[in-house]
Parts: C-alpha cells; structure tokens; sequence
C-alpha cells in the first residue's frame, strides 16, 4: 500500500512546486484559485446531471446529507459521472478526471484543484485516499492481535504502548463497546472480521507486520497498510504503523480546521498544510 504521507508530499509537491506547502505557497495557493477538497467518490443520481454534464444546482444541493445514492448501472451506462460527494457541506461537485475518480469510487479521498462556479466542477490536480468521518470521530478503541504466534505477540503490547502515550482514544477490552478495531495479523486482512468464524486458520510466516483499522460493525477496512518487518521487528513495525495512521489523522484534522466555509463553491479552501 503506498504511503499517505509520501503521497500528500507528492500532492502538494504538484502544486507547490516544494516537497510541502509553506506559509508563502499557501497564499499562492488562494491566488490561483487552487482548493482542498474533501468527501467520497460516488456516481451521482441520474436527475442531478445537467444539460451540461454537471451536477445541476437544484439537484446537487437539496435534500438532506446522504440524500444522494449512485447512479444505477442503467444509469451508469447511459453516461453518469463520478462526483465527490462531501456531506458534510451538503455539496456535490463533478471531477474531471474521470479516470482517476473512478480508481478511488466508493472512497473517501482528498482532492487537490480549481472549482469551476459556474459548472460545479473541480478541475482535479491531484487525489489522495482519505479517512471515512467514522474513523475522526471514533472515540474508543479495541486491540485485537489476529493470528500472532510467536514473535507477532508483541504486537498488543506494543498498540497498546503506542496509543497509550497517544492519549487520543479510549482502550477498552470489549469490541462491541468500541468504535474502532485496530487489528495485527502477519496475513492480510481479508474482510471478515464480521463473519470469520474463530481465528484465522492461514498458515503463519512472520514476515510482514499488518495494521487495518475496521469498523466493528461492518467489518469494513477503513484504514490499513504493512510493514516488511517481522520476527523480532513487530514491536517496532506496530508503532511505526501507528505513527502513520495518527500522521494522517492529524493531517487531516488539521485539514478540516483550517478550511474555511464560505460562499456558494468557497468551501474547504485551506490550501494543504505547512510542515
């Protein structure tokens, strides 16, 4: 999985022209025009797409937030397009690089580009994958060290290390009381946290140290990514994992508080942040 962080370096560094924007490159930023958005990719219903192509005024901001389901595959075919959906404002806004957008359909991401007012499109610079809103707001937390024989058992002691000087969410030792489940395995995470039944019963090579972050309630993969560092290296590769993922959280936060709600098609304009 690549690296979030490597890949807002690379985003900003498409805009900037440096590896992060500065205080200097930030005010570059508003003078062209240039945004932070962001939401999830999803195609957007067939009565919000105007003449023009562009999600209509009308049907793109009425209704309620998660008002706005796909479009079906009929649709789909017919020549719906993929749009960032941001709830939170109630907006939604067409992308112009379709395929790039559908890469990341069904994800929430951040985009970097201009916002054409008069069609409601962002002329997209740059995209990276973003956190679901579930995973901010989460509050508790649950360790759970899925297949950890042998040097991989180091891994809860060390989540539990790392989270604790983090001092950002609360432990608690029963998963239906927890937001978020942060699960250690040496194999991928295939899913099913929901419907496995026991333990994960694949072999066992303590290679490759993986973090995912799931949703106790779906099983679904909010965040996740790996490191080659196994055997005697799991405690380090699980802070380090964690240092990531707090990373992106903070970025991204950081992100939100310095947008600045304003006009019709003036939202979520911090540029990305300064180191």
């Amino acid at each position: 999985m690549q690296n979030w962080t490597s890949a807002l370096v690379r985003l900003a560094s498409a805009i900037c022209g440096v590896a992060l924007c500065v205080t200097l490159g930030a005010a570059n930023l508003h003078a062209q025009g240039e945004q932070v958005f962001k939401g999830q990719i999803t195609r957007c219903m067939c009565s919000d797409i105007g003449a023009g192509g562009a999600p209509g005024a009308a049907g793109a901001r009425t209704g309620t937030p998660g008002a706005l389901p796909a479009c079906s595959m009929t649709c789909a075919k017919s020549g719906a397009k993929y749009v960032l959906r941001d709830a939170k404002a109630n907006a939604v806004y067409l992308l112009s690089n379709q395929r790039k957008s559908k890469a990341f359909a069904g994800q929430y991401v951040i985009v970097m580009g201009s916002l054409d007012k008069a069609t409601d499109t962002i002329e997209v610079d740059n995209m990276v994958r973003g956190l679901p809103p579930e995973v901010a707001q989460a509050k508790a937390v649950f360790i759970y060290c899925d297949a950890c024989p042998r040097g991989m058992a180091k891994a809860k002691l060390a989540a539990l290390e790392a989270l604790a000087s983090w001092n950002r969410f609360d432990l608690v030792d029963d998963p239906a009381k927890a937001n978020l489940v942060f699960i250690f395995s040496a194999n991928p995470y295939l899913g099913d946290y929901i419907t496995r039944d026991g333990p994960d019963k694949r072999p066992v090579s303590v290679d490759i140290t993986y973090m995912n972050v799931v949703d106790p309630h779906t099983g679904a993969n909010l965040w996740g990514d790996y490191r080659q560092w196994g055997s005697w290296r799991v405690a380090s590769a699980t802070k380090s994992l964690i240092a990531e993922f707090r990373e992106q959280l903070d970025e991204e936060n950081a992100v939100d508080q310095q947008s600045v709600p304003g006009k019709h098609g003036d939202h979520n304009s911090s540029p990305i942040l300064s180191n």
